[in-house]
């Protein structure tokens, strides 16, 4: 397994990094700061050499079109990750189904099979395999952020200074040589629909939507990461008891079993489901099995409860409420959506609609068939009705694989929240934790160690909250139905903006689905004082902290912006006022215009002192920035501005470096430098660093000498090496101040505004920076060489 934990960048090419060429035409040309520069031509950036270009063509990355032992291959081990949840859900759905009558007579047991027949057909079938899955992916990743950023990036209203997933991104070289910081307009006739839906107002309102949108479905989902785990073990290991009630140990076996399925998450998703897979396969294929027996044996009949007429009757009969248990048939839908990073789309349609589907109705067929002729069997239907009684070999065998089946559906939650963080991550939605990649073959399977410890103890804690399955399974639905009406707002949008679809089909895609959720809605919500306030709860929590965080992180981003400085600011040799073109009428005044006023030298820049000439030492330095690559060419990091106003000296070569995460999983040690010298600044570079998904992202010796390697001179003399310095920026966040008011309700606002910013966005902040880390050192007195720490207190 390799660490990553820099958002990942697209990179069509990978390009072999030689000693800089110094070419005016790949440079910072030597232009007044209002002057547009020039576009460089394809030509100019192109590899002088065949050699050079047919290494760009073997390390370009295609893409492959999977064979269908690899497409079949995927879809077996998808089994063992993604459909726990809904393969384990005949446990508890069929007793959890309001009847109007206890027992139940034949027609409500025919009625609860049809329910649940069509509430997994329509949402699971029809919505999510055939529509969603389809529609919705971004980028081969899934879940609401997927849709949400989908969205974002077409409309262009994503969040400031990040580069959405799936957008064509500039190559290196670009960035490196970017010249032109001017764009054309262009004029576009739209129809009357058009102007409607590109209205200036109603675009806002969209951004505002989608992304309130995308917290919400993105909080549910993590609330049903805590509930998930805890339905399904519980109902599991409950079954002892059916057999021995004298078992009291439900709670403290399931507490055991959960722990260590989250200590085994480190492994990666690939190892876990090609383990668990074939338990759910064997799982999957006894509830056939069993289904089978059960509708020969008790019921053939029971083929009829496909008829929609007995789930109108029990609807009639039962009310809405009806709903509320069976929408438990499709927990983990959502999961499944969130989880096509780690397997893809074709190979989950492909188990769920082939296999799981039908193994499922024919296990609710089969519970049906047996209750139909024994009633009173709707306490535990599924445990009951397995062949040979309660104790039996088959019963004990069952049990087993249901136990290994619901830990198993754990799975698909876990992993789900691991994809949903990644992607909140990579849309700066969310702290910068640590993201492992555990697939060189599949970019989208991601484990973070962080989420895992902090899931496994919600887990633990709800579990010891509950106590047993009945208390869970009363709170348990109403973020699963939420979690649905949110992903079908979000593609309703996505259909009209993104694939311009005639507003007939989003229309009827939100008249099909949206009133069916909108009942599973309603139905859940009279579990709110039974419990199901506990995932309201802590979706609110997620949502505010979500919240919070993108507040803070815009008005970081907006400081940055407005902190940038022209490089005129620090040198004023290249301000258009202070050199204006004149005329020296006297030959013999030297660096005087014909008013004998002395203009600036190249070399002097703006300290705290006064305007002084920069002092150059010998050695490297590397300061190590991240956003001056998507910026104007005529801008400065302000952490440069703040290193020559405190000191007025620099090093001879001074290299800006950027850091990359490309789409492929290695990139070689000689191919990850590329460099390009800044012909305003003489000495001074800028410097990419390219890194495979699967690669630590650090600087080793090794590393630091092949960027040493790609500047001009003898820097690498091993008789007489120049010293290097890594500067990093390390600032203090604070909130603004405020002048004194009396106005109680401003008052408020500016200390609840200082407590977010200092007490909350602050210290996460500072925890997740790299803080230099990325620089290898071989002992703590070459660390204290090599890195410098430069900031002051940035006010928000």
């Amino acid at each position: 397994m390799a660490t990553a934990s820099i958002a990942v960048g697209e990179s069509k090419k990978v390009i072999k990094a030689h000693p800089p060429t110094y070419n005016a035409a790949i440079a910072d040309h030597d232009m007044d700061d209002n002057v547009s520069f020039q576009s460089i031509e394809n030509d100019d950036i192109h590899p002088s050499t065949d050699e050079e270009a047919s290494y760009i063509e073997a390390k370009e990355p295609t893409v492959v079109k999977q064979n269908w032992r690899a497409i079949l291959t995927m879809s077996f081990a998808s089994l063992g990750a993604i459909y726990g949840d809904l393969a384990t859900s005949p446990l508890y759905t069929l007793n959890s189904i309001k009847y109007s009558s206890l027992p139940p007579s034949k027609d409500d047991v025919y009625g609860a099979v049809s329910v649940i027949f069509y509430v997994f057909t329509f949402i699971v079938i029809i919505k999510y395999i055939c529509i969603v899955l389809v529609f919705g992916p971004n980028n081969g990743e899934g879940g609401q952020v997927a849709i949400y950023a989908k969205i974002a990036r077409h409309l262009n209203i994503g969040p400031k200074g990040v580069t959405i997933p799936g957008s064509p991104e500039e190559s290196d070289l670009t960035l490196l040589t970017r010249q032109d910081t001017t764009a054309s307009s262009v004029q576009t006739t739209f129809s009357r629909i058009e102007q409607i839906k590109q209205h200036p107002t109603i675009i806002y309102c969209i951004q505002i939507f989608i992304l309130a949108a995308c917290f919400i479905g993105c909080s549910l989902v993590i609330s049903d990461g805590l509930l998930t785990p805890t339905t399904s073990v519980l109902s599991a290991i409950g079954g002892i008891q059916v057999a021995q009630p004298s078992f009291t140990n439900v709670l403290a076996v399931s507490e055991v079993i959960l722990i260590a399925l989250f200590l085994i998450q480190r492994f990666g998703s690939a190892k876990i489901s090609f383990l668990f897979a074939p338990i759910i396969f064997i799982w999957v294929i006894g509830l056939i099995l069993c289904g089978i027996y059960n509708i020969v044996k008790h019921h053939p009949g029971i083929f009829a409860a496909l008829s929609p007429y007995y789930a109108i009757r029990l609807l009639k009969n039962g009310g809405i409420d009806v709903f509320g248990g069976a929408m438990l048939s499709i927990t983990g839908t959502e999961a499944m959506f969130a989880d096509i990073g780690h397997f893809g789309k074709l190979p989950i349609q492909i188990s769920m609609g082939f296999f799981l589907y039908p193994a499922l109705m024919l296990c609710y067929l089969g519970q049906g068939a047996y209750m139909v002729q024994h009633p009173e069997s709707y306490v535990n239907p599924f445990f009951i009705s397995l062949p040979g009684g309660t104790g039996g070999g088959i019963y004990w065998t069952m049990f087993v694989l249901a136990t290994l089946a619901t830990v198993i559906a754990s799975q698909a939650l876990i992993l789900s929240v691991f994809s949903i963080v990644s992607q909140l991550i990579n849309l700066d939605c969310f702290p910068k934790l640590k993201i492992t990649h555990v697939s060189s073959s599949h970019h989208g399977k991601v484990y973070i160690g962080a989420v895992n410890w902090m899931l496994m103890i919600g887990v633990a804690l709800t579990m010891a909250g509950f106590k047993n399955s009945n208390n869970v399974t009363a709170a348990y639905g109403l973020g699963i139905t939420l979690d649905l009406f949110v992903t079908s707002t979000l593609m309703f949008i996505c259909m009209i903006y993104v694939y311009n679809m005639n507003l007939i089909f989003p229309i009827l895609f939100a008249l099909i689905f949206v009133p069916l959720e909108m009942c599973l809605i309603v139905a859940n919500m009279k579990k709110v004082p039974h419990g199901a306030w506990f995932p309201l709860l802590i979706a609110g929590l997620f949502a505010s902290f979500l919240t919070l965080w993108r507040w803070c992180r815009s008005k970081k981003t907006d400081q940055e912006y407005q902190s940038k400085l022209k490089i005129s600011d620090v040198y004023p040799y290249f301000s258009q006022k202070a050199n204006p073109i004149t005329l020296d009428l006297n030959p013999t005044t030297n660096n005087n215009d014909n008013t004998g006023i002395k203009l600036p030298e190249k070399n002097e820049v703006v300290t705290k002192f006064g305007t002084l000439p920069l002092i150059r030492h010998q050695g490297v330095a590397i300061m190590h920035v991240d956003n001056m690559f998507s910026n104007s060419p005529n801008t400065l990091p302000y952490l440069y501005a703040k290193l020559i106003a405190e000191f007025g000296s620099i090093p001879s070569r001074f290299i800006f470096c950027g850091i990359r995460v490309l789409s492929i999983p290695y990139v070689d040690i000689e191919d990850r430098v590329l460099m390009a010298p800044m012909m305003k600044l003489d000495g001074h570079y800028k410097c990419i660093l390219r890194f495979g998904y699967m690669q630590n992202i650090e600087i080793d010796q090794e590393m630091e000498a092949t960027i040493l390697a790609n500047l001009p001179g003898n820097v690498t003399n091993s008789e007489n090496p120049l010293p290097v310095l890594h500067i990093f920026e390390n600032d203090l966040i604070r909130c603004k101040e405020y002048e004194k008011t009396r106005n109680f309700v401003k008052i408020f606002g500016r200390l609840t505004r200082k407590m977010i910013i200092d007490h909350f966005y602050s210290p996460i902040d500072s925890l997740t920076k790299d803080r230099g880390r990325i620089v290898k050192s071989t002992d703590e007195h070459e660390e204290q060489e090599k890195k410098i720490f430069i900031g002051s207190v940035v006010r928000l």
